[in-house]
């Protein structure tokens, strides 16, 4: 149920922010606001994160709110192990990857990612799936994420850590070491894991 009402909060307040951006009556204007600091109240309780806090990452978006889109690569190696990188901001072991930038298209992004997470160059084969990151077991977030997964090549470059990451190996899905639950989980691996047993398995979504 909590679940439930944090993420309703969510709609609420992406529903305020269109309203906001349309409408120009004073009175109009003053309700959407407070519709805004009500789901902010909300968010915060359930997330146990600063009120300040949201309410800047809500109001900083001043036009029709939609999801943000997370990316991540998947490159295997010839034993069909992962290869992963341990985050900085947690310790944490995850694919490379991250939120997509303005200006790239999803295939630069995963060559961008993989180059400066994990050290090597890659080339993107395939689209692997499209998946909400509310239905997959990862952390409550203010933002609402969807997440791509590229199956990618290695076609050159050495693994080494980058600015964000503190270390890269490659793990078979059965000794994977402590994830990063927030960008990726086990159930996600093992999804796609099923494409390296079966290179023409359909891409997944939802």
């Amino acid at each position: 149920m909590k679940n439930d009402i944090f993420e309703l909060a969510k709609q609420i307040q992406a529903y305020a922010k269109t309203g906001l951006h349309y409408v120009e009556n004073e009175y109009e204007i003053d309700r959407y606001n407070q519709i805004m600091e009500a789901s902010v109240s909300i968010l915060s309780t359930l997330s146990s994160q600063d009120p300040e806090r949201v309410s800047m990452v809500l109001h900083s978006e001043s036009l029709y709110v939609t999801p943000k889109v997370d990316l991540r690569i998947v490159v295997f190696d010839e034993k069909g192990r992962f290869l992963m990188v341990k985050e900085k901001v947690d310790g944490k072991w995850t694919l490379p990857g991250g939120f997509c930038d303005v200006g790239y298209s999803p295939s630069e992004i995963a060559v961008k990612e993989t180059q400066e997470e994990a050290g090597i160059d890659v080339k993107p084969v395939k689209l692997l799936g499209v998946l909400d990151k509310t239905k997959h077991g990862h952390p409550k977030s203010i933002y609402y994420l969807y997440t791509i997964f590229f199956l990618c090549e290695k076609t050159g470059g050495i693994e080494a850590p980058g600015m964000e990451t503190l270390d890269v190996d490659y793990f078979a899905i059965d000794a994977l070491p402590e994830l990063s639950i927030p960008r990726i989980t086990k159930e996600q691996l093992e999804m796609m894991h099923e494409f390296y047993k079966n290179p023409d398995k359909p891409a997944v979504f939802d």
